[in-house]
């Protein structure tokens, strides 16, 4: 497996997808949420996850009381078997109209790691009883579908402990479609093992892998702003790195950069 040179976010993506009129059969006082999961790349060969339950908080509901269970199928996900735009779905659930304050996220037991051929399992401290509490704060608007991302990012949620074994402390950034967007494209040749990087003008990063075969890429849940994006070949792939400025990010729309064409290492970067 190729390495990455650091650690971006490992991207959870759950879909609660946005604002487009697909009523999935609900009522015009009911919302339709589909939850669906995606990554990142990161520096491990496995990161299995136990997804047991999802649930909403409405706004105005106590602890413990008014919580709506989106019906998750539950089981165990490797987080890096979802990279490139692609997900899995995990709920889709018709909801009442109105006002949620969290998304909630519980752990089952079964959460390991795999890293240098080795096996880890990796204890939840917290998110096994109540969930993880992920702060939405939404308005979903009867008969309007809508998707929520959270992006895991693997540098903080995974903690290395003394005595050799792991903790996943789930470090987690919440987005909606509505509030955010996408980047596609192509990249030529396709097969040089390459990881494309968004990169905001504040420094922050997020990443995917380019497909091997078709050379397409797409990262999902990348809030509004305008990115340099920047092809990285594998050191050995004989092609230099290359960026795309100026990239355009407008909330729920998808930004398609078009190919972008690798050069040889002797022939130079072309910017």
């Amino acid at each position: 497996m190729r390495k990455i040179k650091f650690l971006v976010a490992i991207a959870l993506m759950v879909g609660v997808a946005a604002c487009n009129n697909d009523s999935n059969n609900s009522t015009p006082g009911e919302a339709t949420v589909k939850v669906h999961m995606t990554d990142a790349p990161a520096d491990f060969s496995e990161v299995n996850v136990d997804v047991q339950a999802i649930t909403l908080m409405p706004a105005d509901s106590t602890e413990g009381t008014s919580e709506i269970d989106l019906g998750a199928h539950a089981g165990v996900y490797n987080l890096l078997e979802l990279t490139n735009g692609l997900d899995t779905l995990l709920a889709n659930k018709n909801i009442p109209a109105g006002k949620y304050s969290q998304i909630r996220v519980k752990l089952g037991t079964d959460n390991t790691l795999v890293m240098n051929g080795n096996t880890y399992s990796m204890k939840v401290p917290s998110g096994s009883s109540s969930g993880l509490k992920l702060q939405l704060n939404a308005d979903f608007v009867g008969g309007v579908t809508y998707d929520i991302l959270m992006d895991f990012d693997a540098a903080r949620s995974i903690v290395a402990l003394g005595n050799g074994g792991f903790n996943l402390k789930p470090v987690i950034r919440v987005s909606t479609e509505a509030t955010s967007g996408s980047i596609k494209g192509m990249v030529n040749p396709a097969n040089t093992e390459g990881v494309v990087y968004a990169i905001s003008p504040s420094m922050d990063t997020l990443s995917t892998y380019v497909d091997t075969v078709s050379g397409s890429f797409m990262l999902r849940g990348v809030p509004a702003d305008v990115y340099t994006v920047e092809v990285d070949p594998a050191t050995d792939s004989g092609f230099s790195k290359q960026s795309v400025d100026n990239v355009k990010v407008v909330e729920g729309t998808q930004t398609d950069v078009g190919t972008i064409d690798l050069t040889t290492q002797s022939s130079g970067t072309a910017q």
